[in-house]
């Protein structure tokens, strides 16, 4: 189901990544043996770590128009299911490349390159997205996001119902609430912070919890406090990062999402260019987007 599997190995960690969709596949500690990676169990959940492109979350009624025609678009787009090819390796890091094909330009009329690099650095997974545009002529209009999942509780005497939401800066953010799969950015809610937030599935119950996190460094840490392991997933540059867990589906799982890009708004007219969130890169130019993930 995954393709080739490709490792990436240092002292502090073990890192597997699939050639489809260029998917993280098991992410470990080598000093505890914790596998820290959601390991796609299909009765909740089968993906382990996603990358969204060229779209995050989902557009109105599964359409865009650009330039006068209507394209079909599922959630997140299609990356996720595409091979990626290496490009280079070594035992610590490596690059992969998706372009565009035939079969895409059906649906996003667009040239493009993504690469993502992929390279351990002490007890961090640093990760890259580099997208570039090899149009001379026309503008690349894209969002892009990360969706890795993590088993929660990280013990076998945990439960889920114990686990640590906390993030840094600790303070009071605006989240934006979802209103069905779409977002209603107007109508924005406070949510406190300041202290570690004990999870439970019922938080998940209208989808993802969205941080504006407004591009400043932003960093959510999931903890299970019976052996204190867990994970930190460090943003920089990101608009929203989301947090989810499947609901009413109940999975010993959560995903912490940089996200560059956001679903479709409420009133969104479906007009691509007009879209919440998106990015545009000039002819030739080249834009990079960086999280990093440290288990502990």
């Amino acid at each position: 189901r995954n393709g080739t599997m490709i490792k990436l190995e240092n002292n502090d960690l073990t890192v597997e990544i699939a050639e489809l969709g260029a998917q993280l596949h098991s992410i470990r500690r080598n000093d505890n043996q914790i596998e820290y990676l959601w390991q796609g169990d299909p009765a909740s959940w089968k993906r382990q770590a996603p990358i969204l492109f060229p779209f995050v979350g989902r557009l109105k009624d599964d359409q865009y128009e650009f330039a006068g025609k209507t394209y079909h678009q599922t959630q997140h787009g299609f990356a996720r299911d595409r091979e990626f090819k290496v490009i280079d390796q070594t035992s610590s890091q490596v690059t992969l490349e998706q372009t565009d094909s035939e079969e895409t330009l059906k649906v996003f009329p667009f040239a493009f390159s993504l690469r993502v690099i992929y390279k351990l650095v002490d007890d961090q997974l640093k990760v890259c997205y580099s997208v570039t545009n090899p149009d001379s002529n026309h503008s690349l209009v894209y969002a892009i996001g990360a969706h890795p999942g993590f088993n929660m509780p990280l013990s076998a005497q945990g439960s889920f119902e114990q686990v640590q939401l906390s993030v840094s800066p600790a303070e009071k953010y605006s989240r934006v609430v979802l209103d069905g799969p779409y977002n209603d950015s107007q109508n924005p809610i406070m949510i406190d912070m300041q202290k570690p937030m004990t999870i439970s599935h019922e938080l998940f119950d209208n989808d993802a919890v969205i941080f504006e996190t407004g591009g400043t460094r932003f960093t959510a840490t999931l903890t299970d406090p019976i052996n204190n392991h867990g994970v930190h997933v460090h943003t920089l540059g990101t608009q929203h990062v989301g947090v989810w867990s499947p609901y009413p589906t109940k999975a010993n799982l959560v995903c912490v999402e940089p996200w560059w890009g956001i679903a479709d708004n409420v009133n969104a007219d479906g007009k691509l260019l007009h879209k919440q969130g998106m990015h545009r890169l000039a002819p030739q130019d080249n834009a990079k987007y960086e999280f990093s993930i440290q288990p502990f």
